[in-house]
């Protein structure tokens, strides 16, 4: 829209400074052919050495009525004025030294009135054959060529408007009623981004038709993945708690040793922790999703308030240094699943002070810090938690299973996670994102 109204400018512009030249042009011609008809009647005075016009050869009417509008005259080589038309009542000053044979034309403005004058340098022979040199200048009244040009710009650049605010018109209706479709596409995906609807319902033209059902494909596929993920968890779940409740009953056993119990107590507690992180890692994120996006600080500052109350008798201080917003496009439940597992390590093991902080870049990146003032964890701890190859079995006690499946989270969003040892002794836990 923008370019077309510079296009319709840029024309109506070229257009007038066409018309403009093209009058001028026909100005020009106009005095030109009242100079050559005047040289017509030119012949030399009585005294042979001078020359005069003749009246009745003047074929102009304009030159022979008072303040016609047109006008001509002549000089002698002295600028001294030989003759003047009839039609002349003011006085009209001499042109400049021209080259014999060439047109001067100019726009002139004489007793704030503006004129066309036209000068033609001559020779003429006298009556002892010696060339003398004259001017011949004719001047026009522009006043109503000056008024019809102004006209000309007025319907111009009326028109001009009109037809560019219909034509904006017509487009703005016509590319509003084709995007129409892509609209439509957005409510129906912030509609799915909502769990309102699983899919696109809509009805689409042909173009767009092969995209909505592809994207259904897609939506159908990843939540029979998830579905059938689910499922399997499900089962593996069912599946386990008829052995766990058979070893819970024989650890209140009386006949088994101590160690006996503390040993088959850690192994159930060992594969309860199994169970739900595969649980987790099964339900947490498919590879294709369409996630809404949620607010990071609210998330936080709604964590923080439920810890403090659980951890109050600790009294830890909180420092916050983070932005209004940051909004992560990431399924509500794993943001809570990753930040609540971070926040509770900080709170548990922490001992006076936690520091969270945050930093959105120009380009949209994102940092998130939580640091706190505990005992914290030994690189090699930290080394195996980020390992891939991990073994859940061989986790460490306390922070290992918690923060082994915050890492497999945020890895099945891109989201970099990095551990390592805080400024105060503790743990310092690094998330690097891209914001929405």
């Amino acid at each position: 829209m923008v370019v077309l109204a510079v296009f319709m400018v840029l024309t109506a512009i070229a257009l007038e400074r066409a018309v403009v030249k093209r009058a001028l042009q026909a100005e020009q011609d106009g005095l030109q052919l009242l100079i050559y008809s005047l040289l017509g009647a030119v012949d030399r005075d009585d005294s042979g050495l001078g020359l005069r016009v003749t009246a009745d050869r003047l074929f102009e009417p304009g030159l022979v009525t008072l303040n016609s509008g047109l006008y001509a005259l002549m000089y002698d080589r002295h600028k001294r004025e030989i003759w003047r038309s009839e039609s002349i009542s003011i006085n009209f000053p001499a042109i400049d030294d021209i080259e014999i044979g060439t047109w001067d034309f100019s726009t002139i403005e004489h007793q704030a009135t503006p004129y066309f004058r036209l000068g033609f340098a001559i020779k003429w022979p006298d009556i002892n054959d010696q060339l003398q040199s004259y001017d011949v200048v004719a001047w026009r009244n522009a006043v109503d060529y000056h008024e019809q040009l102004n006209r000309f710009r007025q319907t111009l650049w009326t028109w001009l408007i009109v037809t560019t605010l219909l034509l904006l018109l017509v487009m703005y209706l016509v590319t509003r009623w084709s995007l129409l479709p892509l609209k439509k596409i957005g409510l129906e995906v912030k509609a799915i981004e909502d769990r309102q609807q699983s899919g696109f319902e809509q009805q689409y033209p042909d173009e767009i038709a092969p995209l909505t059902e592809n994207l259904n494909i897609l939506l159908n596929r990843e939540q029979y993945q998830r579905q059938r993920y689910r499922n399997a968890m499900d089962d593996l779940a069912h599946s386990l708690k008829t052995p766990l409740a058979v070893l819970t009953g024989l650890g209140d056993r009386e006949h088994l040793s101590h160690s006996q119990l503390d040993t088959l107590r850690d192994q159930t507690d060992r594969m309860n922790q199994i169970v739900s992180y595969q649980l987790q890692k099964a339900t947490s994120v498919s590879d294709i999703r369409i996630a809404k996006p949620v607010d990071l600080v609210a998330v936080i500052e709604k964590l923080l308030a439920a810890l403090e109350k659980v951890y109050q008798e600790k009294a830890i201080l909180i420092e916050r240094s983070l932005p209004s917003q940051m909004l992560l496009r990431m399924d509500e439940g794993d943001c809570l699943e990753v930040v609540g597992n971070l926040l509770d390590n900080a709170f548990k093991y922490g001992k006076r002070r936690i520091t969270i902080s945050g930093n959105v870049q120009p380009d949209k990146s994102t940092s998130l810090v939580i640091e706190d003032d505990g005992e914290g964890l030994a690189d090699s701890e930290i080394e195996q938690i980020l390992n891939r190859g991990t073994r859940l079995d061989e986790a460490t006690e306390g922070q290992g299973i918690g923060l082994a499946v915050v890492a497999d989270i945020v890895a099945s969003y891109n989201i970099e996670l990095e551990f390592s040892r805080a400024t105060r002794g503790g743990l310092k836990a690094s998330l690097e994102f891209q914001t929405v």
